[in-house]
């Protein structure tokens, strides 16, 4: 029995190692009337409880059979860190596991208990895990064989293992940190708004100059018509003053007087 396993081990190894690279679709059943259909969970995280990968074969013929069955795992994750225990109703099932680069076969130590005929199924079931801390892809590959180690078909389906890396956080800056940089972007936006105001275009300087002068213009001539009005009527007053003067000065007697007349 044993040599009859280790022939059928290295049968599927060959059969692995020939067949279609990682991720292809599942290959066609190689006996007409039978096919297999694999479930797998969307995704396995590392460390953490194992899921079931569940492989059902049917067949078409009338011919009732037994079944032996072939898991082939090939992961992106290292083989080191997979974990696979095939199981049945009254719990673990026998096998015997080999790894070969990233495909690791796991071949069924005897035949299911369940008998496949037409309108009955034979189901394999196993607990699926991974150690961590890498995460990848991962393809199942069940292969269902009769007693005389002809291969029935096979069927596969995809997973992703979830890695327990992940990128470390940049650290939060300290409200110190945060009150130097926000100083140092205000002063940095200071420096150049500023540099206009301190340094201005000529342009701009000869425009502020024009402008200050125009401003300042208007109350000019209002300060010096002011001034002119007042000087203006000073000189009025002075003249009309000096015209005064002069009336009084030829109406006052000149100091000689006619003799009395004789009485």
């Amino acid at each position: 029995m044993r040599h009859r396993i280790t022939a059928l081990a290295g049968a599927v190894v060959a059969g692995a190692v020939l067949s279609a690279p990682f991720g292809a679709a599942p290959a066609a059943a190689d006996v007409p009337g039978f096919s297999v259909r694999v479930t797998a969970p969307d995704t396995f995280t590392a460390a953490r409880s194992a899921e079931t990968v569940t492989a059902v074969v049917t067949s078409e013929s009338r011919r009732c059979r037994k079944v032996r069955w072939v898991l082939i795992v090939r992961s992106e994750v290292d083989a080191g860190q997979l974990r696979v225990t095939r199981v049945e109703e009254d719990g673990e099932f026998d096998t015997s596991t080999s790894t070969d680069g990233d495909t690791t076969t796991i071949i069924d130590e005897a035949l299911d208990p369940g008998t496949l005929c037409r309108g009955r199924t034979v189901t394999g079931r196993w607990q699926v895990s991974f150690d961590g801390p890498d995460g990848g892809d991962v393809r199942f590959e069940a292969q269902a064989f009769d007693e005389q180690e002809t291969l029935l078909t096979t069927a596969g389906a995809s997973s992703a293992v979830r890695g327990q890396r992940a990128p470390s956080p940049s650290p939060e800056p300290s409200e110190t940190q945060g009150a130097a940089e926000e100083e140092d972007a205000e002063n940095d936006d200071a420096g150049d708004d500023g540099g206009a105001a301190i340094v201005p275009d000529a342009g701009d300087a000869e425009t502020a100059l024009v402008a200050q002068q125009t401003s300042l213009l208007g109350p000019g001539l209002i300060i010096g018509g002011i001034c002119v009005f007042l000087g203006v009527l000073l000189l009025i007053r002075l003249r009309m003053r000096a015209k005064v003067v002069q009336v009084e000065e030829q109406s006052l007697p000149t100091g000689f007087y006619g003799m009395p007349p004789r009485r």
